[in-house]
């Protein structure tokens, strides 16, 4: 599961003083992910600053905990980053309202930049045409690129200005129209290999409310999610963290030493279903812990009836 150690990702002005603090894990040290942007957070007359400040953060970055990415404001944008000698001290570039046209020419430019990830962001009227989707995943799954693209980033809230709304920050986001969108592009593309970050929550003051759309991330195998703020990175990521009951029953599916299909407390487990959950729940329990809680009564762990037992 590639996307699972990405977790809370907060996008930064790459105008900010403080880019290296940030990138080299000393400040939001919590902070899995960060992307340094030169796209709708900075204004078009600031954007040589900001690749200059760029410029001056990367000689200054180190070896540290957190990927760091960058979204180019648009190709010329990507070929000045990709110019710059240590641009290899980030982790890769995130692609801004990629679609079927807008995307080839980034991906031309990064072709033989194979060091680095690319995280395309699904934020344009085409997302709404289930047809154009269909033809974006071909065009990513055929490409030598598919294994450089640890997430698909989702962009709810160009989504919803597309259809002229703004969420009520007393609901999630799959209370909204964009809600069915999300659904949707997650069986398109997760079918296909690739994984999806669930979109942001625009609101400071509802920690009750983010954490019910985490719920609903989580129970859709979304594992990395846009912050807006740091008082989110935490709340995020502990969503992720895996269930003491989930760890031991993760475990059980995958251990040879079990039948093709068990019983463990109160629910049954068939390996050649259950293997992929299992190996995604022990790669959450790795890079976010775990949250014990009272074990499973094993007096109920019996071999389940045969077949032909089952009505």
């Amino acid at each position: 599961m590639k996307s699972v150690k990405y977790g809370a990702t907060m996008y930064m002005p790459a105008t900010r003083a403080d880019l290296a603090e940030v990138g080299n894990g000393l400040k939001l040290p919590s902070l899995r992910t960060v992307i340094f942007c030169t796209e709708d957070s900075v204004a078009r007359e600031d954007l040589p600053l900001a690749l200059e400040n760029i410029r001056r953060t990367l000689l200054t970055l180190e070896h540290a905990p957190v990927n760091r990415f960058i979204r180019p404001r648009d190709p010329e944008a990507l070929a000045s980053l990709l110019a710059m000698p240590e641009i290899g001290r980030v982790s890769g570039f995130v692609i801004p309202k990629a679609d079927l046209h807008s995307l080839p020419a980034y991906l031309r430019l990064l072709e033989r930049f194979e060091r680095f990830e690319i995280m395309p962001i699904l934020e344009t009227r085409a997302v709404f045409d289930l047809q154009e989707m269909h033809r974006l995943r071909d065009l990513l799954a055929q490409s030598n690129l598919a294994p450089r693209i640890p997430l698909l980033r989702i962009g709810s809230m160009d989504l919803l200005s597309l259809l002229g709304l703004r969420r009520d920050l007393a609901r999630v986001i799959y209370e909204t129209p964009a809600g069915h969108v999300i659904d949707q592009l997650i069986t398109v593309f997760k079918p296909a290999g690739f994984e999806l970050a669930a979109p942001g929550f625009e609101g400071l003051d509802r920690l009750d409310v983010l954490a019910q759309e985490l719920s609903q991330d989580v129970a859709r195998g979304l594992f990395a999610k846009t912050c807006v703020h740091p008082d989110q990175i935490d709340l995020i990521q502990d969503a992720y963290m895996v269930r003491s009951e989930e760890l031991e029953m993760a475990e059980a599916v995958l251990d040879p030493a079990r039948p093709a299909v068990f019983r463990l407390g109160a629910r049954m487990c068939e390996k050649a279903v259950h293997a992929a959950w299992a190996i995604n729940a022990l790669e959450r329990a790795r890079y976010f812990g775990v949250r014990y809680e009272p074990a499973l009564d094993h007096a109920a762990e019996l071999p389940l009836p045969g077949p032909g037992a089952l009505v």
